[in-house]
């Protein structure tokens, strides 16, 4: 644990003991005031140097690569995105005239938007595609509009926005290029993606606090700095921001980098202090809130030596601590087991199964089209070996069973996992939990072992009823109202709890 008297101590245990009441998994949280870190923690097993799924915070690195583009006169914020995509001109009408780099960057393009669409087709075709609302009704959050754009300059300078930004912005800020998801172009997606440290995300937070330089050196121009955190679209009803700026979330004077299941860099101009907050938690909204109302406030209260101590016990204590498995299952070695056609029809009602849970890969650029479909188990005295097949790539998961997690490396649709995991035996059956870390998910898988047959099922964190309750009314899913809204909801809930159940594999 790293600290200062500066920063209080009980504070920070209050943040973490209201984040635990509020069902929030924290996994790393750093804090860093004039440059300076002060404190930074990970949850065991996540660690410093490993590389965070960022979801929508990608939307803020985007954002740095627009105004990269904008001082090498690429395009301005007035220009219209048509003319730069010839291949869609049927597309013309006048509705096409508002769509401008800025209306993207604003989430005011109007175009109509569905959070489970498929990110691996022609993503622009998409957007291009998508209808625009009947209305002009203003700011829709939408990942389509980013990717535009983030397309629009990758199709512009030839180059992947990773490869675009590694000579601008993380060469300078000593980050190393990033892992960013990509569609069926190679292109990398504008809304969601990519990967980057704590300290990686403090290093891009604080160069915008400070206009643009960091470590007496102009990274990002300035004069962007200044728009992209200013307020540009005024929201009502919101209790953690006031409104939008170009690609960042703006409270009063505070700017932030928000993402899905709680990824939050923000900006506190009050303090001169940069928080970065990495999570697994569904409803988000509670921890920002509490960042906001409980974290600042240990920056208006000094530290004591009792304090620290509490904090330091609470910390040592926290993670996930693996289970020792005792009276091992009779566990079918050298058999291999294939999904049988019911259960790979019911499991592939919403998406398929994966070793990344449902609520994750519903959001990824790359997702599976088909189950896992046959698996296999090896068996050592203190090891189960698990091996299983997703279309075309093998998946091998080391489950420890004596008390201690195993790392595994693999490679699921060209992006690689590092995955902890360890199982133990409960009533007859076998649990292994099994975290692919750089994901931010915990699979919770149970096996079940009767004659030639293995039964499997998935629970997962975040969960993904959860996750389709709270976005399906925001998405073309479920967007009608009255009695057709609240028959699909049910539908939705049927198909979620069939595609829940265990699945049936059979030795042949």
């Amino acid at each position: 644990m790293k600290t200062a008297t500066k920063l209080s101590s009980a504070r920070i245990y209050e943040f973490y003991r209201e984040l635990e009441k509020n069902g929030v998994e924290n996994h790393a949280l750093l804090i860093e005031q004039g440059g300076e870190i002060l404190f930074e923690e990970y949850a065991s097993p996540y660690c410093a140097d490993m590389p965070h799924t960022l979801f929508s915070v990608t939307k803020s690195i985007v954002a740095t690569a627009v105004g990269f583009a904008l001082e090498e006169g690429l395009f301005t914020l007035d220009s219209r995105i048509l003319p730069f995509f010839p291949e869609y001109e049927h597309c013309k009408s006048a509705e096409w005239d508002n769509v401008t780099v800025r209306s993207l960057i604003t989430m005011k393009s109007n175009k109509q938007f569905s959070f489970t669409q498929d990110m691996t087709a022609d993503y622009v075709g998409i957007f291009m595609k998508a209808p625009f609302r009947k209305k002009d009704r203003g700011f829709l959050y939408s990942n389509n509009d980013v990717h535009v754009v983030a397309s629009l300059i990758q199709r512009l300078t030839g180059m992947s926005l990773a490869d675009y930004l590694t000579p601008r912005l993380f060469e300078p800020l000593g980050i190393e290029k990033p892992q960013w998801e990509t569609d069926a172009k190679g292109e990398c997606i504008g809304g969601t993606g990519a990967y980057l440290t704590a300290r990686d995300l403090a290093k891009i937070c604080r160069c915008y606090a400070n206009g643009g330089v960091y470590n007496g050196n102009r990274i990002i121009p300035e004069k962007w700095t200044k728009e992209a955190t200013k307020l540009q679209v005024p929201l009502s009803g919101r209790e953690n921001e006031d409104g939008y700026g170009y690609l960042f979330w703006i409270k009063g004077d505070t700017f932030s980098m928000n993402g899905m299941f709680g990824q939050l860099v923000v900006y506190f101009p009050q303090y001169d202090a940069v928080v970065v907050s990495l999570n697994c938690v569904v409803n988000d909204e509670v921890h920002n809130k509490l960042v906001r109302t409980v974290l600042t406030k240990a920056f208006e209260n000094e530290s004591d030596s009792v304090s620290d101590e509490k904090l330091r016990k609470y910390l040592d204590g926290r993670g996930v601590v693996p289970v020792r498995c005792e009276n091992i299952p009779q566990i079918p070695v050298g058999k291999t087991f294939y999904l049988t056609a019911v259960s790979d029809a019911i499991a592939k009602l919403m998406f398929p199964a994966s070793l990344i849970p449902r609520s994750l890969t519903s959001s990824f650029a790359t997702r599976p089209k088909q189950n896992l479909n046959r698996l296999s188990f090896e068996l050592t005295d203190d090891v189960l070996i698990l091996r299983w097949y997703e279309e075309n790539d093998a998946v091998t998961v080391r489950c420890g069973l004596d008390g201690e997690a195993r790392l595994s490396e693999c490679s699921l649709k060209g992006y690689k996992y590092t995955v902890w995991a360890y199982a133990y035996s409960e009533n007859g059956t076998l649990k292994a939990v099994v975290k692919p870390l750089n994901t931010l998910s915990t699979q919770f898988i149970t096996f079940g072992f009767t004659g030639n047959e293995v039964s499997l099922q998935f629970e997962c964190m975040p969960s993904f009823t959860e996750f389709i309750g709270k976005n399906a009314t925001e998405s073309s899913i479920v967007r009608n109202s009255g009695i057709f809204r609240g028959v699909m909801e049910k539908t939705v809930l049927a198909v979620l709890e069939s595609a829940e159940k265990p699945m049936e594999f059979r030795a042949k």
